[in-house]
């Protein structure tokens, strides 16, 4: 795949298309696809791309509830709820 993604022009966007070069491989070669049964998220899409971030740190079990807990924090916060904590060190 990555050879050919280094032969594939830039497509729509001025961006090189995954789908261009996996096209020339299932003309050329083999291609072999997966079912897929879950959450999709396009990260090339910046909304997206932070839910695809987000959304499996909240599933760790050693990551999620800690990241759970500073989301309700943060979310809270911009809700209003109460002054805005601030962590980042100067």
């Amino acid at each position: 795949m990555f050879g050919v993604l280094e032969r594939t022009p830039p497509g729509r966007g001025g961006e090189i298309q995954l789908t261009d070069a996996l096209q020339e491989l299932a003309t050329s070669g083999t291609v072999h696809g997966v079912v897929f049964k879950g959450p999709r998220y396009d990260t090339g899409d910046r909304a997206d791309y932070l839910r695809t971030v987000v959304r499996p740190a909240c599933d760790r079990p050693d990551l999620g509830p800690e990241f759970v807990a500073w989301l309700k924090e943060f979310i809270a916060d911009l809700d209003g709820a109460r002054p805005a904590r601030r962590d980042i060190a100067a």
